[in-house]
């Protein structure tokens, strides 16, 4: 059995001598390391150790309930001191709770020249400065409303995206007066926003009126006439802002519109509109009736607005009538069935056989100079362009003109051959050309011995043409090849070809529809030209291409 060690005898005296020997209790059968040593010599006593360097020195775990320090404690490399300070043998001391975002709280906390109570930080030396400082380009945000008791002294520019508002006197310079004073020289331009109006001298609801004495222009000459209303420009213009006049003080002198630029905009609210309302109108197909009341007068490019017409619609030309009731053209087609040739514009809406009331307007340019003695057409007629004579309409200098722009999904749904547009998708310029590229067939053939038939073109319901097919029955099956694929088709319109074209056919019953189905990029194709000249053989090898030319 295991033996156990034991201290009797004269050994449990009152007071147990070692005389200059160390004591050491362990067991060795199971750990060599010393539970209790005793080092007589320097009066040490180690704990798990038999070299202690303290005169208590525990190498393992201890737990207590009350530890008291009379001088100082080290925990490694912390000292706690008797004073209340923690400090540490090298480095820093970190103070970091375990959880993130925990909180330390004190009663006060200081340092050599700063204190923190309760919500108050301030300096520990008389008149001494507390600086708020960032680190290198970063800023100090205040998130709340400021309050300062004392001077604001600012060495930079200070910034406002809000309102400066004062219960006192705004001082700007070193004048002590109760009034804004400007004391040094400007440097730089008095700009005001653009969004209000500014006044310069008199206000309208004052009785003391003031003004300024003199106004300079950028040449130092004393500009003598200002008036509210009005202006004078040295002796050659006058501008009355009133009547809204703008014109010369010296007889036969011209008045000159010469921007920078070469370009002068003239705003949509200088020209005329003409309006136009009737209490009752029908349209069938492309024909508009007028009755009813009529108020104002009806012309050539009028757009009109009423139930069921469609956008877009505007007055071509006269049948019968003039300005009154009558029978007019318009250029859209109200059948419901035939596509439209506006751009953007969807399927041609049902006939108005109802009548309805309709409104109309149309902007015209105003008070332009007679030419050359010659009467102004009242209402203008749309601007247009005639060719050079050599084949096509040139723009000539260095600037540009702008032409439609829009992605896939914003193409014309019924564009006309020849529409160019760029392609914010494809990055491209790009033109209608409007080919057939497949067809879904309709009709019987019922009857019908076999057969092949070729250089079929039949009639369409939309504006494309050219198209040609090869029409082919073989036990019973018809197909239909497309052999030419034309120009200025849309996707489903429709293309009859009667059945006399067949051997044994008749018409109506063995008419066939074919239906033109998805188009390549819906029909349109790239632009050729950018900027050359394309001749006409060239424009033969491009096929039905059309194109878009810029000299």
């Amino acid at each position: 059995m295991a033996q156990l060690g034991r201290i009797g005898g004269h050994l449990l005296d009152a007071n147990l001598k070692r005389e200059g020997v160390d004591l050491k209790f362990s067991n060795t059968t199971f750990d060599s390391t010393p539970l209790l040593y005793f080092d007589v010599t320097n009066k040490r006593i180690g704990i798990k150790t038999d070299a202690p360097i303290y005169d208590l020195d525990i190498r393992t775990d201890v737990s207590t309930t009350n530890a008291s320090a009379t001088s100082q404690a080290r925990l490694d490399n912390v000292l706690i001191n008797a004073d209340g300070s923690f400090s540490t043998i090298v480095g820093p001391l970190n103070i970091m709770p375990q959880t993130a975002g925990s909180a330390m709280y004190f009663e006060q906390m200081r340092s050599d020249d700063l204190y923190f109570n309760d919500n108050k930080i301030g300096g520990l030396n008389s008149s001494q400065s507390v600086e708020l400082q960032a680190s290198g380009s970063g800023v100090i945000d205040v998130v709340t409303n400021t309050n300062i008791y004392g001077d604001l002294g600012v060495t930079g520019n200070i910034t406002l995206d809000g309102d400066l508002s004062a219960a006192e006197n705004v001082i700007v310079g070193d004048s002590p007066l109760d009034v804004v004073v400007i004391s040094p020289d400007l440097t730089q331009d008095i700009i005001p926003g653009d969004d209000n109006k500014h006044e310069l001298g008199q206000q309208a609801n004052d009785s003391s009126p003031r003004r300024w004495s003199e106004l300079w222009t950028p040449d130092l000459t004393n500009v003598v006439t200002n008036r509210p209303y009005t202006a004078k420009v040295s002796d050659q213009m006058y501008i009355d802002g009133r009547n809204n006049e703008l014109f010369g003080m010296q007889s036969d002198d011209d008045i000159f519109l010469s921007p920078d630029t070469e370009i002068n905009y003239i705003e949509d609210t200088r020209w005329k509109r003409y309006t136009a309302s009737a209490t009752q109108a029908t349209i069938v197909n492309d024909e508009l009736t007028i009755s009813g009341t009529i108020t104002g007068q009806f012309f050539i490019g009028m757009e009109i607005q009423g139930t069921g017409v469609g956008a877009g619609t505007i007055i071509t030309e006269y049948v019968t009538g003039s300005d009154s009731v009558g029978v007019y053209k318009v250029n859209i087609s109200h059948d419901g069935l035939t596509p439209t040739l506006g751009i953007g514009t969807p399927p041609n809406p049902n006939p108005i056989t109802t009548p309805i009331a309709i409104t109309g307007h149309l902007n015209v340019i105003e008070n332009l100079t007679d030419y050359n003695g010659a009467v102004r057409i009242d209402p203008e007629t749309p601007l247009t362009f005639g060719n050079t004579g050599i084949g096509y309409t040139r723009f000539m200098g260095t600037n540009a003109m702008v032409i439609p722009a829009g992605d896939d999904s914003q193409r014309a749904a019924y564009p006309e051959i020849g529409d160019t547009r760029w392609n914010t998708n494809l990055a491209r310029l790009e033109c209608f050309a409007g080919e057939v590229e497949g067809v879904n067939i309709s009709g019987s053939i019922a009857g019908l011995a076999d057969q092949i038939q070729s250089g079929l073109s039949g009639t369409t319901n939309g504006y494309g043409s050219g198209a040609e097919f090869t029409l082919q029955i073989i036990s019973g099956v018809l197909t239909a090849t497309v052999t030419n694929p034309g120009i200025g088709y849309n996707r489903d319109d429709t293309i009859l070809i009667l059945g006399t074209e067949f051997v044994g056919g008749s018409s109506p019953t063995n008419d066939i529809t074919l239906t033109v189905g998805l188009q390549t990029d819906d029909g349109y194709q790239i632009s050729t030209g950018g900027g050359a000249e394309v001749n006409e053989p060239l424009m033969e090898d491009l096929g039905n291409v059309y194109s878009l030319i810029l000299g």
